[in-house]
Formats: C-alpha cells, sequence, structure tokens
C-alpha cells in the first residue's frame, strides 16, 4: 500500500471540503462546517489563491491533507508558511502520512525561500506531540482572535 503526497488542484475542492467537515467534526462534534466546496475551490484555486493545499493518497485514495498559506516574518524580513490545517483519516493515523504532508510543506517552503513554518494548535491536543516530533517547537505563544461584535467595536474606535 503506497503513500503518495501531491498539490491539490480545483478538482480537489470537494475532498478538501470533506477532509474539513470532518476536522470540524473532531473539533467541534455535531458543529456543521463554515464553508462550502464551492467555497473553497473559489479560495484556493481562483486567480487569488487564499491558500494551498497538499493530499496525501495511499493506493489513489485520498487519505488526508493540509493547508497553508504564505505569511512574512516581520521581525526577520521575510516570508514564511503558516499551516491552517492537517487532517488525516483515523484508520491512517501514525502510518506515516501527517508526516509525509508536513514534509511536503516543509519541502515547498524551502524551495520557495521561505524562513520558517508555523502553525497554531490548541492546548492539550495529542497532535502537539506530532508536532514536536518532526522537528516543530512550542513557542508557548497564545492564540489570540479577534472578530464579530468585538472586531466591529475595535473598527469602530478607531474612527
Amino acid at each position: 500500500m503506497s503513500l503518495s503526497v501531491r498539490p491539490a488542484c480545483v478538482l480537489d475542492a470537494k475532498t478538501l471540503f470533506d477532509f474539513t467537515a470532518r476536522l470540524v467534526d473532531d473539533h467541534l462534534p455535531g458543529q456543521a462546517p463554515w464553508t462550502s466546496p464551492e467555497r473553497i475551490k473559489d479560495d484556493g484555486f481562483g486567480p487569488d489563491p487564499l491558500f494551498e493545499a497538499f493530499i496525501a493518497e495511499r493506493d489513489a485514495k485520498p487519505v488526508g491533507f493540509v493547508s497553508f498559506f504564505r505569511g512574512y516574518a516581520g521581525w526577520r524580513g521575510k516570508p514564511m508558511g503558516i499551516v491552517h490545517a492537517l487532517y488525516v483519516l483515523p484508520e491512517e493515523r501514525r502510518t506515516g502520512a501527517a508526516r509525509a504532508l508536513m514534509a511536503a510543506v516543509a519541502r515547498d517552503a524551502l524551495e520557495r525561500g521561505w524562513v520558517r513554518v508555523e502553525l497554531f494548535v490548541e492546548e492539550e491536543r495529542p497532535a502537539i506531540s506530532f508536532y514536536e516530533a518532526v522537528g516543530m517547537r512550542d513557542l508557548h505563544h497564545r492564540h489570540m482572535r479577534l472578530e464579530g461584535e468585538a472586531m466591529a467595536r475595535l473598527a469602530n474606535d478607531a474612527l
């Protein structure tokens, strides 16, 4: 059973959506995803893509994905990669699929001259040990978010 990793293409929008829905359900059981295959198609494969993705396949069957986008490491003055999501089917975990996906991101980052790859992971998630095993460091930074009414309130304060 051979494992391969390839860049996602527009025809993979439904697959990316299905994996995203499973990832959402892993974190928030019963919650429907806030996106759609059409949105993924437009956002990832339009004229100005907001993200890129790799798909892991075992014997031509998709078993996982990683999505990422380019960011900027301001202190270093260099581009960097930010992993948005990594998901592998439960029956494919601990088979090397997640490592192969992260390795694809690392190779891509090096080829593009990106200084590093970062991601955010919730505290106490089992994935932390995986990320450390592939060489990522826990920076002990808190992931902060501004959205909804709080974002609107702050935006209005700036007037």
